[in-house]
Formats: C-alpha cells, structure tokens, sequence
C-alpha cells in the first residue's frame, strides 16, 4: 500500500511523533526495572545511567513532578488565561450550538 505524496510529510511527523514517545517509555520502563534492554548497548546504557544520576536531571525530575501534581494553574490545559473549568462555568450560558461545536473539535 502507498500514500500520497502530499501525505508524506504529516505521516513523517506521526510516525517520529509515535516512536519518540515508545522509545521514552522503553527507557522508562528500563530505568524503573533497573535493567539494560537487551537492544541497547552497554556504552549507552553506561551514559544512561550517568544522565539519569546527574543532579541536573534529579532536579528537573522532582520540578517535573510538583508541576504535574500543582492545582494552582501552572500545569493545567488552558484557553489562554483562564483555566478549562473556567470555560466551562461560563459556557453554561452559550448557544447548544457552540457547546457541539467545540466538543466536536476539542474532546
């Protein structure tokens, strides 16, 4: 099966898109096991383990980690300014219309 060449560049993007985020959960994944996969040579793993025990990266982990656990506004999806439980309240008042409109697009 081809695609079109008009195509080529969007299922470039979504193919790297997909295997950046598996390849980040392999690492996790082997991080977490503390076991070298079998695919990966001992020279990377070695460097893994240096990056992963660096104090740069146990501190960009524990920011990582009190943004995703933040209430405050910080971390949360936003329209701009105002938080989506914001929109929320005030699309109580909006046409049915729009409501559909940006369900449709936007969950």
């Amino acid at each position: 099966m081809q695609w079109k060449p008009e195509h080529e560049a969007e299922i470039h993007k979504n193919y790297y898109s997909k295997a950046s985020h598996r390849l980040s959960e392999m690492f996790r994944e082997a991080r977490n096991a503390g076991q070298r996969p079998y695919w990966l040579g001992d020279d990377v793993w070695n460097n893994l383990l240096a990056h992963w025990n660096s104090l740069v990266y146990k501190n960009k982990c524990v920011i990582a980690q009190r943004n995703r656990g933040s209430e405050k506004g910080g971390s949360l999806h936003t329209w701009g300014s105002i938080t989506t439980h914001e929109h929320a309240i005030r699309m109580v008042n909006k046409p049915p219309f729009l409501i559909k409109l940006l369900k449709l697009y936007h969950f």
